[in-house]
Order: structure tokens, then C-alpha cells, then sequence
């Protein structure tokens, strides 16, 4: 199920037993992080488990949001530059029954999270490799917690070691090579992804300018400028039905432009008139 405006204005919403401000994202077959923004950045936590998240990425501008619970997902990517920029405060991230695998992800943790503190990995495929839990606290110094277990000052020193070792420098050359077959592969997840998007009821009407999904004629239909905007206006949105509006003209390749009061599109300028002195040669023309 798409995770659209509608679903996340809808959802349960509470005041969790840590005095948190949190929203329940849970148990939805969600596949991709989209539409964030309509929450307005109202929440410490938002607890997204047990979904079809393969990408950890995608966040507005978040700067309340401080704990991200992931478990039962499919997350195996992480865009630390999204994190980093637009949800600065993580302090705690539970990703248990996950795919992670790479060291990369560790690395993009420690860079997109810079106060992370609360980490959980327990479950995932990159915990079975070896000096897992020291390679973790080396890339990411500002954890507490790690796997439900404290880190002690004795794991942090000798990380530290591994670090400067040969065994360290052949895990920083496998990150490394990890990261860049990540990032080859990290645009043809995202087209599998937003193929998902739109269902299989979808009417597949070919319509002039239209792109299969809204993604694809976002990124091909709209110079730098135009996309700028856009996003300024899906953040800036009112409403839901505003947002899907929006979304709905950018799929059919057509820029929104700015709405009045009642929400509709103005229309646009009249063409300029037409030199009569020129009719005789155009109709000559066409004829």
C-alpha cells in the first residue's frame, strides 16, 4: 500500500508512555518513505515496522523527529546525505529484521545521524560478520547503545585498534567497494519500487507528457527550477487533496503553478493577438 497523504493524516496518533509525540506508520505493506511532509514535523517518534521499506531515504524536513522504529522491514540502503540534512536529531534507530549486510551502511549511519545514540541491528545480516560490533562503534562514535547491550569504554578502545590495524584497513577497502555497488544499484531499487506505486488497477491510458508513475515524469519533464517549486508546494500544501493534486498534474507532465484561494489553477494568459497583416500568408500557408 502506498504511503499516501490520506493515510498518514488518518493515522493513530498518541502521546507514548515516554511523553513522545508519535505517529503509527505500522503493518501498512508500505514499499517507499513519501508524503512525510503533510505531518507537518509534529512528531518525535514515527514507528514505520513491519513494512516493505528497502530504502531508508526520502524525508522532508524533519528536525523534531528523533526515533525511527524499522523493525520488519527490508531496509539495505541508506541515504546519509537525506539524513543528515533533513532529520538532523535521530537519536535512536531500531532496525531489527532488516537486510543490511554492508559496512557501507554502518558508515552512511554514522554520517547521516550524527547524534544517534540508540542503535539496533539485531537480526540483520551484517551482525554474523566478523568484528561487527566493533566496526559499528568505530563508525558511529556517539553510540550508547548498541543491540539492546551499553558500550563499554573498553569496546570503544578497542575499536580504536581495529581501526588502525590491517584487519581495519581491509574492512574500510571492503566498505569502500560496498558503498559504490550500492550506489549503482540504488537507481534501478528505486524504479522497482515506484513500479509498485501504482497498482494493478491502474488504467495504463497513454496521455501526452505522462510518465508511468509520478517519480519518473518529475525527474524527466521539469527543468531544475520547475522541480524546486514543485517541492516547495507539495511542503507548503494545506491539504491532502492538495498534495495528490499536485502529484497528479506532475505524473501527467504538467507544472502546477500556483493555485488561488479556492484552490483550483488559474488559467492560463490569453495568446498575444494575431498581426492582421499577416492573416493572407498564413492561410496560404495552410492551404
Amino acid at each position: 500500500m502506498r504511503l499516501s497523504a490520506q493515510i498518514i493524516q488518518s493515522a493513530e496518533q498518541r502521546t507514548n508512555p515516554l511523553g513522545e509525540r508519535e505517529i503509527i506508520l505500522r503493518s501498512l505493506a508500505i514499499p517507499a518513505i513519501e508524503h512525510l511532509a503533510v505531518s507537518r514535523d509534529q512528531f518525535d517518534t514515527m514507528d514505520l515496522s513491519n513494512n516493505h521499506l528497502q530504502r531508508l531515504d526520502n524525508f522532508p524536513k524533519m528536525e523534531r523527529l528523533a526515533t525511527l522504529y524499522l523493525g520488519g522491514n527490508e531496509i539495505s540502503y541508506v541515504d546519509a546525505r537525506n539524513l543528515k540534512k533533513n532529520v538532523p536529531n535521530l537519536n535512536t534507530i531500531i532496525m531489527t529484521g532488516n537486510g543490511v549486510k554492508g559496512w557501507n551502511v554502518l558508515s552512511d549511519l554514522g554520517e547521516g545521524c550524527p547524534k544517534l545514540e540508540y542503535l539496533s541491528l539485531v537480526g540483520n545480516p551484517i551482525t554474523r560478520r566478523q568484528h561487527y560490533r566493533l566496526y559499528t562503534i568505530h563508525k558511529i562514535p556517539t553510540l550508547k547503545v548498541l543491540d539492546f547491550q551499553k558500550v563499554k569504554q573498553s569496546e570503544r578502545e578497542r575499536a580504536q585498534r581495529l581501526a588502525a590495524s590491517a584487519a581495519g584497513a581491509a574492512m574500510e577497502a571492503d566498505c569502500r567497494l560496498e558503498a559504490r555497488a550500492a550506489a549503482s544499484s540504488a537507481a534501478d531499487d528505486g524504479a522497482v519500487t515506484s513500479k509498485s506505486y501504482n497498482g494493478d488497477n491502474e488504467s495504463n491510458t497513454f496521455e501526452p507528457g505522462e510518465g508511468k508513475n509520478a517519480e519518473e515524469s518529475f525527474a524527466t519533464q521539469f527543468t531544475l527550477e520547475e522541480k524546486a517549486q514543485i517541492r516547495e508546494m507539495v511542503a507548503n500544501a494545506a491539504s491532502a487533496e492538495e498534495i495528490d493534486r499536485i502529484e497528479n498534474l506532475v505524473k501527467k507532465g504538467i507544472f502546477p503553478g500556483k493555485t488561488d484561494n479556492s484552490g483550483s489553477i488559474p488559467p492560463p494568459p490569453p495568446p498575444p493577438p494575431e498581426d492582421q497583416d499577416n492573416e493572407p500568408s498564413k492561410r496560404q500557408k495552410t492551404d
